[in-house]
């Protein structure tokens, strides 16, 4: 049920946004025709949904942060990985990379890419890699990760306004005058994209109790392919109080 809620809040928030977009051109004083109004909803649902698929490939080309596994770490992750989808009888092809920031937790992003954070594969068990890897397979064959990406490119606009936002905070702490004159240039700015700004706030309210859900429903999942052990040992071993509340309730499960 969570899922599919979580689809239509995203779905929902990018046709609003771009209507409020094409209703302030028209306040504007911007003729579009019908047609053309039609073009530029499908061309930015296409975008939000379509365009992960192109930061999925070019991402890791552009950031040092990421690389491609070695050959040892390959033959691990993929074999575990065939493991675990043999079991919930999945086919996806799965792309690992590796990644070198160790604040950064094992995550997936995109379609079929799962991102192992290079410190946990000397410490973590095969056990408890499989259930790392049985929750962000479930992630990306629900879609989870797609609606993200989509909820992303959703909210430019609004990340615009925090930008601009950031702007005159920084030229007040200069100085009143270089504060002002920023606020007198970026104005209009904000006046504009305040819908796109408060539209954000309030799906990200619903979208954060949404991905409580999807996350346990994604640790239900690991414990039907026989993984769920795995996952909540690894848990308790990189940080019990960060994750105390998803420990309990993988415990109930079991």
């Amino acid at each position: 049920m969570c899922r599919w809620a979580y689809g239509f809040l995203v779905l929902a928030y990018v046709v609003v946004t771009i209507m409020i977009l094409l209703v302030l051109l028209i306040v504007v004083g911007v003729r579009i025709s019908d047609f053309v109004r039609w073009m530029i909803l499908v061309a930015w649902i296409a975008i939000c949904l379509g365009g992960v698929v192109l930061v999925e490939r070019l991402w890791p080309l552009f950031s040092p942060v990421y690389r491609r596994p070695i050959l040892a770490e390959e033959e691990r992750l993929h074999s575990l990985m065939r493991e675990v989808q043999h079991r919930v009888g999945s086919r996806m092809r799965i792309r690992f990379l590796i990644s070198g920031v160790a604040e950064k937790p094992t995550c997936s992003f995109g379609y079929r890419t799962v991102v192992i954070q290079s410190g946990m594969l000397p410490l973590a068990s095969d056990g408890e890699l499989r259930g790392i890897l049985a929750h962000e397979l479930g992630h990306l064959r629900d879609g989870d990760r797609v609606m993200e990406a989509a909820f992303v490119t959703a909210g430019l606009l609004a990340r615009v306004f925090r930008w601009a936002g950031w702007l005159i905070r920084r030229g007040f702490r200069i100085s009143i005058v270089i504060g002002l004159l920023v606020l007198g240039v970026l104005f209009f700015v904000l006046i504009g994209l305040l819908p796109f700004f408060l539209l954000d706030g309030v799906v990200r309210a619903f979208r954060w109790g949404l991905r409580r859900q999807i996350d346990y429903r994604q640790d239900a999942f690991t414990f039907k392919a026989g993984c769920g052990d795995g996952l909540r040992a690894w848990l308790m071993q990189s940080g019990l109080a960060a994750n105390a509340s998803r420990i309990r309730r993988l415990e109930k499960m079991k």
